[in-house]
């Protein structure tokens, strides 16, 4: 059966690209405008599957999709792709690349490569996206001798004339892409590495973190990542008063990552011990699952 896989952007997208790196060149793929179609897109079972950024190595984390991944219950996790970002120049087949002074791309592409253009007189013009400069670059939308910077799958998707390849300042540029689905991760698979992701809220009180985060140490789990994120994003009960949305601007969740199986008596003891000590918000006790002999990315679909 081949796979539909939804994701955020146009043809040639980095996210395109890391839907192709995981489920291969045979996943029948669906472009969406923003990240709530996506889920919308699985949702309503249009797609199988949702390959979905969530942190980048130098921009850090995407709040929206974290925000989109617990306000819907029926998502689950079941895998996640480290993507490397490889940004690329491009013109038009008949541009005299000597000619190329503007650059038009997405801002943090154009951040990403100011090194490279700033030795080279380049002068950086934000658009709404790198593949949809690309598009307008191909379709005579931009300026005259224009040049963007987006994948390299844009050229050939587009028609475009390659200049340079790898022109990112930062050669460590990987974008954390998770995989989502209606249905949950497979247990128990040999040779599979499992990681479970949860999200907390805590009372306003002196130690409740310290108290929380010495549950996993307690236990002898490795959390490989923890980051805080504004209560007002969700809903659900308040952990300080009566629910109001006024009790919630100060509070904040908790994002923690830790490398286990949520079925690993480990985890258990750690969720029901959280439990009493903290409000756990609903779907967040979301395991997903990694090859061990290739960092971050799953072995099923």
């Amino acid at each position: 059966m081949t796979l539909k896989v939804a994701y955020q952007g146009i043809p040639g997208a980095y996210s395109e690209g890391a839907a192709v790196e995981y489920f291969g060149e045979d996943a029948l793929l669906i472009p969406c405008a923003t990240f709530d179609l996506v889920f919308e897109k699985l949702l309503s079972r249009e797609a199988d599957r949702a390959a979905l950024p969530f942190e980048n190595s130098l921009a850090g984390t995407i709040y929206r999709n974290l925000d989109l991944l617990v306000a819907n219950d029926d998502v689950h996790i079941v895998g996640e792709i480290d993507f490397r970002v490889r940004h690329c120049l491009m013109t038009k087949q008949d541009t005299d690349t000597s000619q190329v002074k503007q650059v038009f791309s997405h801002p943090m592409a154009l951040a990403q490569c100011e090194g490279y253009m700033k030795d080279r007189g380049l002068v950086p013009v934000e658009g709404f996206d790198t593949a949809g400069s690309a598009q307008m670059l191909s379709d005579g939308e931009l300026t005259e001798n224009a040049g963007a910077i987006a994948s390299r799958r844009t050229v050939d998707l587009y028609g475009l004339k390659l200049m340079e390849a790898d022109i990112e300042d930062d050669e460590h540029n990987f974008t954390r892409f998770l995989i989502l689905s209606l249905e949950s991760a497979p247990r128990n698979v040999p040779g599979i590495g499992y990681k479970t992701s949860i999200a907390i809220t805590l009372e306003n009180k002196a130690g409740a973190l310290c108290k929380a985060l010495g549950i996993f140490s307690a236990v002898d789990l490795f959390m490989t990542k923890i980051e805080s994120r504004h209560r007002r994003s969700f809903r659900g009960p308040s952990t300080t008063g009566n629910g109001d949305v006024e009790d919630k601007i100060w509070e904040y969740v908790f994002y923690i990552d830790i490398a286990a199986d949520y079925n690993d008596p480990k985890t258990q003891t750690a969720v029901t011990l959280l439990q009493q000590i903290t409000y756990v918000l609903p779907n967040t006790l979301i395991s997903i699952s990694t090859i061990e002999e290739s960092r971050f990315k799953a072995s099923f679909v």
